[in-house]
């Protein structure tokens, strides 16, 4: 089922959502997925834009564990609560990962909305290894892109949406089948 702008109506849930969650805390999800020895892992990232029709865009470092594991099963679940509205949205589907190699516009916007903070994560060793000495961390943010900044997609096939705040609480579940959204309500 799709509103009456073409956009499935999940994803103008969620953007009423967004509207009404203005902090940059509303922007923080929990993304799940499979590490590369298959156990589930989950971190916290930010969802740094929303392309239509529903692909939630996120930033990582390339040479982040997490990409080891995507490229094995790209499969994952996003939860997010945007407590404004008291409303949460499971989101699964398949990760696509964007490199340097893709020449994308989108990558290259986002490094330029992102502070200076952020960017100079990209400057320093890579996550999840032994600990580094204090001295590599104090490098400058740069100016331009490093290789290890990548984008996540996450495409959507099925979003499990519920309102907290409704009495009785309300859910409903939309799937990608067959080319189009279909959705059914569900007992909360």
């Amino acid at each position: 089922m799709t509103s009456h702008d073409g956009l499935p109506d999940w994803f103008a849930l969620l953007q009423q959502a967004l509207h009404a969650n203005p902090q940059p805390s509303a922007r923080y999800l929990q993304l799940a997925s499979l590490d590369a020895a298959g156990a589930p892992t989950c971190r916290t990232l930010v969802c740094r834009q929303l392309l239509a029709p529903g692909t939630l865009v996120m930033t990582t470092d390339l040479r982040s564990d997490k990409l080891r594991g995507l490229q094995q099963n790209p499969l994952a679940e996003a939860c997010w609560y945007l407590p404004a509205r008291q409303q949460q949205f499971r989101l699964r589907g398949t990760l696509r990962v964007q490199g340097s190699g893709h020449g994308s516009s989108l990558r290259e916007a986002l490094w330029d909305s992102v502070s200076a903070a952020t960017r100079q994560t990209f400057t320093r060793p890579a996550p999840g290894r032994r600990l580094a000495a204090a001295e590599a961390f104090e490098r400058p943010a740069p100016t331009s892109i490093p290789a290890c900044f990548g984008l996540l997609l996450l495409q959507p096939q099925r979003v499990d949406y519920l309102d907290l705040a409704a009495t009785p609480h309300q859910r409903q579940l939309f799937e990608f089948k067959t080319g189009e959204w279909h959705s059914r309500a569900l007992n909360p």
